[in-house]
């Protein structure tokens, strides 16, 4: 599918394609994944990511912020976090 056909049927100017993502090397030796519909900003300790999205003709910036000497992934942590939630749920029963 086309760039242009995609966003008709999506509303989103680009899409998350991880095969399509560059991997390069910041100056404190960090990988850092670029796409192509996202802009970065690199600081000395920080990665900043930024995507603007069309959802339903309203325009979203969304901005994320990473640490470039973290002790864990973002979906590491995201993962901990849904099992602490679901071994709650198992707790209840």
């Amino acid at each position: 599918m086309n760039e242009y056909k995609e966003y008709l049927e999506t509303g989103i100017l680009g899409s998350y394609k991880p095969e399509s993502a560059i991997i390069k090397k910041s100056d404190s030796g960090a990988s850092v994944a670029v796409f192509r519909d996202s802009s970065y900003t690199l600081t000395d300790d920080t990665c900043t990511r930024e995507r603007e999205m069309l959802i339903k003709g309203k325009r979203f910036i969304i901005s994320s912020v990473f640490p470039l000497d973290a002790r864990a992934t973002a979906t590491d942590k995201m993962l901990a976090l849904i099992d602490a939630d679901l071994q709650k749920d198992d707790k209840k029963f």
